[in-house]
């Protein structure tokens, strides 16, 4: 809910601003009023919405930054950037499926496995091919499922900080790396849309604007409603988002099921198989 608190500070600040007050100022104080948390929780100190608010406080020209602030409180912000229900359940899923996994290895490997070797060392009888290739090579087959498991939870706990904004998370080594390349662009063009105003109404911009940036700018220039554009623009990249999110975690969670199957298939096979054998001798 940090978007509804970012709006409500926008609009209290362009509306409640005092003659002589900074707007650095005012938005320090409208944050510690208590109808704030009416709004939410308070604005992290690593998400795009603190940046926005800092730079905005930062500018030297009081009628730019309020022009800024008037351009945030015009944009709904809070329908496009909530993290869908169902994105949350796959990483539960995955969580969930990641424990599953560890307890039954942990049970396999400390009471079943050594059960059944203890009986056929008393009985003098070989080792089954699956019990034996399994005691040979169970550490080697734990660890790959582990670094299945383990990047597909990365993915998905970084995927999520997607819809909290947090600093910095398009330069992590999961999204340049493991993440669908169109879910990392595509949260840049959000980025880029977000500070748009800020860029707006800042003297200093070095950095060569992306084609969404000189199209609101063009929008700008002609006199078209630029709030409306990026309302727009917003909600067609955070659904293109989103889908991109959905769609790497439906093929990791796919993938994840194959692997839990494999793996329960090979969990009894090798504990079946000593069973049989014990059957005939008895």
């Amino acid at each position: 809910m940090t978007w509804e608190r970012f709006g409500y500070i926008c609009r209290k600040v362009s509306a409640g601003i005092g003659e002589h007050e900074t707007v650095s100022d005012c938005i320090a104080r409208v944050e510690k009023e208590q109808s704030s948390a009416l709004y939410g929780k308070p604005i992290g100190s690593s998400s795009i919405q603190r940046k926005i608010l800092e730079q905005i406080g930062s500018f030297e020209n009081k009628d730019k930054a309020l022009s800024a602030l008037n351009l945030y409180q015009g944009l709904k912000l809070s329908e496009n950037f909530e993290e869908p229900m169902r994105f949350k359940r796959v990483v539960a899923y995955l969580s969930y499926v990641t424990f599953i996994f560890y307890i039954v290895v942990g049970i396999y490997q400390l009471k079943v496995a050594p059960t059944f070797l203890g009986a056929l060392e008393d009985l003098n009888l070989s080792m089954p091919s699956y019990l034996g290739w399994y005691q040979d090579y169970w550490w080697y087959f734990v660890l790959a499922v582990t670094i299945l498991l383990i990047s597909s939870l990365l993915i998905g706990h970084n995927l999520r900080k997607i819809f909290r904004f947090v600093l910095g998370i398009e330069n992590s080594v999961v999204l340049k790396y493991l993440a669908f390349k169109g879910i990392r662009q595509s949260y840049i063009k959000v980025i880029d849309i977000l500070q748009f105003p800020i860029e707006l109404s800042s003297d200093k911009n070095s950095k060569t604007p992306s084609k969404l940036v000189e199209h609101l700018h063009d929008v700008q220039v002609s006199n078209m409603s630029v709030a409306v554009e990026m309302q727009e623009l917003l909600r067609i990249e955070m659904r293109l988002l989103l889908e991109r999110c959905e769609q790497q975690m439906k093929y990791i969670s796919m993938l994840v099921a194959f692997v839990v199957v494999w793996a329960i298939f090979f969990f009894l096979a090798s504990a079946y198989s000593p069973i049989f054998v014990l059957g005939e001798v008895i």
